[in-house]
């Protein structure tokens, strides 16, 4: 399946004629084409229409604590051409949100450190609250002059993990999506030269999406062939699989330092060319940059100037 959350808009009318905020939906992806998932519950009349379940746009109750229950059927009739225009949702009539809860999600960056064979992977804890969308504007902080990103494959977890195996971290994603990891890089090296954290280069936005793709629709992530297209250049990257350590093992891992939960998302890391700076090149401000992972779709985001720091 390729499962998506969104935020319809624009904003409805409440029954006092004022308005309403819109709640993020949960949204399955067929051909380039959005159908609600609320929507072909009621009409096919099945256990999780909004009436009888009132949490059937809850992404993390719905896709990750439920695993999906109802969504391979509805999936099922979208492949069979059972397409209802009532169910589409149009360009335009949504944004697109990253495919996982950012408020019940740790964010775990996998970091390859080119070590030897059988060395434990090194991993930083990200900002789950800075989690984009697809076709985010992404404010960088204030002040740095080179915007780049990193592109990358990462994997949403569908069962909690502690001191996990290689086949249970294996068995617990649930599915995989494409990842930019927006990196400061005059700040990157400011912090690298002071012998401090690079979290401030990072953590002020990544961008998710445009779908989490199940495991039975992916294949073999490691095959999944990438690219970037950026100010008018394609950059090829290394295949989603091209570091040394794969990423059920590199989860488990992982899990024996930190419990990790149902929900989270874990990052494989760069991928090798995945970056601007990696093929010698710089990312213009406010240039449509597009991430493609083979499968997965393509990721798009555009850097803008973050807003200038209040004087003290």
């Amino acid at each position: 399946m390729r499962i998506a959350r969104v935020l319809p808009v624009p904003r409805g009318s409440s029954e006092e004629g004022g308005e309403t905020a819109p709640e993020p939906i949960v949204a399955l992806e067929r051909d380039g084409a959005i159908y609600s998932v609320a929507v072909l519950d009621r009409l096919h009349d099945t256990a999780f229409s909004p009436e009888r379940f009132p949490l059937a746009s809850d992404f993390h109750a719905r896709v990750v604590a439920l695993g999906g229950a109802g969504l391979a059927e509805l999936d099922d009739a979208l492949k069979r051409g059972e397409r209802p225009t009532e169910a589409r949702l149009l360009p335009g009539a949504f944004l697109w949100l990253p495919p996982c809860d950012p408020d019940r999600a740790l964010y775990v960056q996998l970091v390859p450190t080119g070590g030897a064979e059988g060395a434990e992977p090194a991993y930083r804890i990200g900002n789950a609250r800075g989690l984009l969308g697809h076709e985010a504007r992404v404010p960088f902080p204030a002040g740095e002059e080179e915007p780049d990103y990193e592109l990358g494959v990462a994997a949403i977890l569908g069962d909690d993990l502690r001191a996990a195996t290689t086949a249970e971290a294996d068995a617990a994603i649930l599915g995989f999506t494409v990842i930019a990891d927006w990196t400061a890089r005059a700040t990157e090296r400011a912090m690298i030269a002071a012998c401090l954290p690079i979290s401030r280069a990072r953590d002020f936005a990544t961008q998710l999406g445009p779908v989490l793709v199940t495991v039975d629709e992916v294949g073999d992530v490691a095959r999944l062939r990438t690219r970037a297209r950026a100010g008018g250049h394609v950059l090829e990257g290394s295949p989603a699989g091209a570091r040394r350590l794969p990423i059920a093992e590199a989860i488990a891992s992982v899990s024996h330092s930190v419990e990790l939960r149902a929900g989270d998302v874990i990052s494989a890391g760069c991928v090798p060319g995945g970056s601007a700076a990696a093929h010698g090149r710089t990312v213009a401000w406010d240039a449509r940059v597009e991430l493609s992972v083979e499968r997965l779709g393509t990721l798009a985001g555009v850097p803008v100037r973050g807003p200038e720091r209040a004087r003290r």
